[in-house]
């Protein structure tokens, strides 16, 4: 009684004292009062309610423009300064949240290896990553361009928020209910963008961009959630051929949001997301069984045909844009955004041979112009080789990290025993992964906030196994509302 007694008091202590240095703080700052406890409850959210913090942690990143971030969401920042947006407390919450459950995870034996040996290797990636922004600081470089790189590969560590939720069977179902809901949030802002017309943002992750070169009547370009809406379709295709049959809501759901995504690739004009969009749809139908192949083949001229359709009624115009766009793929000789992209590569390559194995540290810099423009020579940060950007600044070994969990998780094989349903997005989030390894070799793929969070999401996914068919509200079971249906096996 009596220890109990003491260490009542110390919290009554303790409480006391946080509630008068509150009350201080917020007599002197209110603004900073209140950022801080918003930044708490955003961080507490993440023990509270664990899925629907991840939710709002992708939506946060994938969806609402960095320029809102900054400015208005965050404590400090603002235009060309560093500062903490609600992306990096969402993360610091999810990462606490995981440092504390991941180990006892491991004990009760949840986590197999394979989860184990990617968290561990993306560990080294973020440890290197934080090398190089020490390095870049103590190099002089502008903080708030250091930081933000280092801000959107820090968010890769959303895989050990991920693996905690999909290590839980509980949690798993609405995780993925999760995932369908924000597809259809993405879809939906990709095309509000387009027909509100959204100014293209100086971050360059919202609104349309003006003009479509190699054409003759195109307006504009979708860049907002820019490599989102591949993934979101391939996923939602994959899903969609799970064997185990699904309810009515989210098979309506995922057929919106193939749709919704589908249209906003085509938007892009951007010919290689379509090419890999098509290589991600195809790696689907390959992996699937002979019956979900066939499911495959009719589903995808189905969605064409219905894209086509509402395009030749609503907006012919797109169309011919996008004809010509994907007919330009043969002018590669005489392609400007090709030569731009082969000069500034050697540009970067000769950067790697500098220091090919401690790189360049980030917000490293290149200087080069385009006579054959008549561009003046200036200072670029950005380049559009993603695996020549990874290497210039972390360097060969570094990057080599981030290469290799990439490749794995696109092509190993599951566990034995898997659930269908799981199966199926397993193989979603591969054909994902496969479409922005594919995208990274002329845009920046993992140089981007909207984007790096979905990608720890997806390597989790990959790494985790669902070997029980706990009762999901996503399928039809036969066998009633009190007991679980009979796993199936995939054909």
């Amino acid at each position: 009684m009596t220890a109990v007694a003491s260490r009542n008091w110390v919290l009554i202590l303790w409480v006391a004292v946080s509630s008068l240095a509150y009350g201080a703080l917020v007599a002197a700052s209110p603004l900073f009062a209140a950022g801080l406890l918003g930044a708490v409850a955003l961080i507490g959210l993440a023990f509270v309610a664990p899925v629907t913090h991840l939710a709002i942690l992708l939506f946060v990143a994938g969806i609402v423009p960095f320029e809102v971030q900054n400015s208005y969401l965050g404590i400090g920042g603002g235009a060309n300064s560093p500062g903490l947006v609600v992306t990096d407390l969402l993360l610091l919450g999810g990462v606490l949240r995981a440092g504390l459950l991941l180990p006892v995870q491991r004990l009760s034996g949840r986590l197999s290896g394979r989860p184990l040996i990617i968290g561990g290797l993306l560990a080294v990636f973020v440890a290197v990553v934080g090398l190089q922004f020490t390095r870049g600081l103590l190099l002089g470089r502008p903080p708030g361009d250091v930081g933000a790189e280092a801000r959107i590969l820090f968010a890769l560590a959303t895989f050990l928020v991920a693996m905690t939720l999909l290590s839980d069977h509980r949690q798993r179902d609405r995780v993925f209910r999760a995932l369908l809901f924000l597809g259809l949030l993405l879809g939906s802002w990709g095309i509000a963008q387009w027909l509100l017309g959204l100014d293209f943002s100086t971050a360059g992750d919202f609104g349309v961009r003006e003009g479509v070169s190699l054409t003759t009547v195109g307006e504009g370009q979708l860049q907002g959630g820019l490599f989102g809406y591949p993934v979101a379709t391939v996923a939602a295709f994959a899903a969609l051929l799970s064997p185990r049959a699904l309810s009515l809501a989210p098979r309506l759901g995922l057929y919106v949001a193939i749709i919704l995504n589908g249209t906003s690739v085509l938007l892009t004009f951007e010919r290689t997301l379509w090419v890999a969009t098509i290589l991600g749809l195809a790696f689907i139908a390959v992996r699937a069984g002979r019956a979900q192949r066939l499911r495959a083949v009719f589903a995808m001229v189905g969605a064409a045909v219905l894209v086509f359709a509402a395009f030749t009624t609503i907006a012919p115009g797109q169309l011919q844009t996008a004809r010509e766009r994907f007919l330009s793929l043969g002018q590669y000789g005489t392609d400007d955004s090709l030569r731009y992209r082969r000069v500034e590569s050697r540009h970067v390559a000769e950067k790697i041979n500098e220091q090919p194995i401690s790189g360049s540290g980030l917000a490293a810099t290149i200087y080069w112009g385009r006579p054959w423009q008549q561009v003046p020579a200036r200072t670029h940060r950005y380049t559009h080789n993603g695996y020549l950007s990874l290497i210039w600044r972390l360097g060969l070994p570094g990057a080599l990290l981030l290469f290799v969990v990439l490749a794995w998780s696109i092509a190993s094989r599951p566990p034995p025993g898997q659930t269908p349903l799981f199966l199926a997005v397993r193989n979603g989030c591969q054909g994902a992964l496969l479409v922005l390894a594919v995208c990274n070799v002329t845009f920046p793929a993992f140089s981007g906030l909207s984007i790096t969070p979905v990608i720890g999401v997806l390597f989790a996914v990959v790494a985790a196994s669902a070997r029980e068919t706990p009762l999901s509200g996503l399928t039809r079971h036969a066998a009633g509302a009190d007991h679980p249906a009979r796993p199936l096996t995939p054909v």
